[in-house]
């Protein structure tokens, strides 16, 4: 097991990035890894999880997140493993007062991936985003607690399932009492590239406050023949012109990614998965 513990200090911008890289001598890994905001940071940490596609490897982590006072904290995970593989994530986080914590989740690789995260803003104005896009056989179960006052959550997920990949979504945003004025919202959606993949999704909300606003949806269905027709049209085949949709889909969510670089190797492997 990796114990791996971050601590971003007061007053300093910080940007870190971690790659773990699975491969013959390094078939297994646990992590458990807590990163901490300190009071006034504004910080963006990568964890990045690929691996070669030699064979089978396994990967099981449990993150904490504690996002203190008036803090800015960017989280990008990165799921590049092969298809041969079980990568499962385990998130709790808690988000102080004015505390702004941004997630974003890029999931495409592993023959079974699951994520499980929950968020409990428990300070004022504290803000919560979780953006997340997945390709394949995947489970997401998201559990966001609003506690405080004007407190602010976001999940925005978007997907594509293409052969016979299987997809669940469980999101729930949960008002406590205590969390007047505050604001919650859910989408998922899902694109079907072919007829035996499967979508399932059941986002909810409930409630013990007033004055409050949650809006949720989910949506799951096939890329609209026209489009892919106009598309190919300009000299594309059906493979390069279901890609193009994809991309396009997915780039609301890497747009909040600022890392040039990252950003073209997730799109390179994109093609790769669709391919």
């Amino acid at each position: 097991m990796q114990i791996v513990i971050l601590i971003l200090k007061e007053n300093i911008e910080e940007n870190i990035r971690i790659n773990f890289k699975f491969d013959n001598a390094n078939k297994l890994l646990v992590d458990n890894m807590k990163i901490i905001s300190d009071k006034n940071t504004s910080s963006t940490v990568v964890l990045k999880y690929d691996s070669d596609n030699k064979d089978s490897y396994f990967h099981n982590q449990v993150l904490k997140v504690i996002a203190k006072e008036n803090s800015k904290l960017n989280i990008v995970l990165v799921n590049f493993m092969n298809t041969l593989s079980t990568n499962l994530i385990a998130i709790d986080s808690i988000i102080e007062d004015n505390a702004k914590l941004n997630y974003v989740v890029v999931d495409l690789g592993g023959k079974y991936s699951i994520t499980n995260y929950y968020s409990n803003l428990v300070g004022k104005s504290s803000e919560n985003l979780i953006n997340a896009i997945y390709l394949g056989n995947d489970d997401q179960f998201y559990i966001s607690h609003l506690r405080g006052e004007k407190s602010n959550v976001n999940i925005e997920v978007q997907g594509a399932l293409k052969d016979e990949s299987k997809k669940h979504f469980k999101g729930t945003i949960d008002f406590k009492k205590g969390s007047k004025k505050s604001i919650g919202n859910e989408n998922e959606s899902c694109m079907l590239l072919s007829d035996k993949a499967k979508s399932i999704s059941l986002p909810m909300l409930l409630c013990s406050e007033e004055d409050v606003k949650g809006n949720h949806s989910s949506s799951a269905g096939k890329i609209d023949p026209k489009v892919l027709f106009y598309i190919m049209t300009r000299g594309f085949d059906l493979k390069d012109a279901m890609k193009l949709v994809v991309k396009a889909k997915f780039d609301k969510i890497l747009e909040n990614i600022e890392d040039a670089k990252l950003k073209k190797e997730i799109i390179d492997k994109i093609d790769e998965k669709i391919d």
